[in-house]
């Protein structure tokens, strides 16, 4: 079960990324932003995990919510723009493939926040 570890590679597929890492640096969190962070930043959180498998074919789905945090609409959006580019449809060793769910928006204590849905394919 290698869906405990798949946001470690969501990371390094996003860091790996330079229109990314110019946005946030390494800013990028599970769960929860260290209270001296500064914006912008990235927090994730895996939010499911499906087996798909029959006696030929086994698979394994992992869903993750990307939020981007800024205190600048704008920002927030181009910085979610840079992240669906870094993920949609990229592979790495554990993973066959990244596909974009959903997207929404928030605002929230002064905040803008555009969270990223994906599904994550694992080999």
């Amino acid at each position: 079960m290698k869906n405990f570890k798949i946001g470690r590679e969501i990371v390094d597929l996003l860091l790996a990324d330079a229109d990314v890492r110019g946005f946030v640096g390494n800013k990028i969190f599970p769960l929860i932003a260290n209270a001296t962070t500064t914006f912008p930043f990235i927090v994730y959180r895996r939010n499911y995990y499906r087996p798909e498998n029959d006696k030929d074919w086994e698979n394994e789905k992992c869903g993750i919510e990307i939020a981007i945090a800024s205190p600048k609409y704008e920002e927030s959006v181009n910085i979610a723009d840079a992240v669906s580019e870094a993920l949609n449809h990229k592979t790495t060793v554990n993973i066959e493939d990244i596909r974009i769910t959903n997207t929404s928006e928030d605002f929230y204590d002064d905040t803008y926040i555009q969270r990223v849905s994906i599904e994550v394919s694992i080999k």
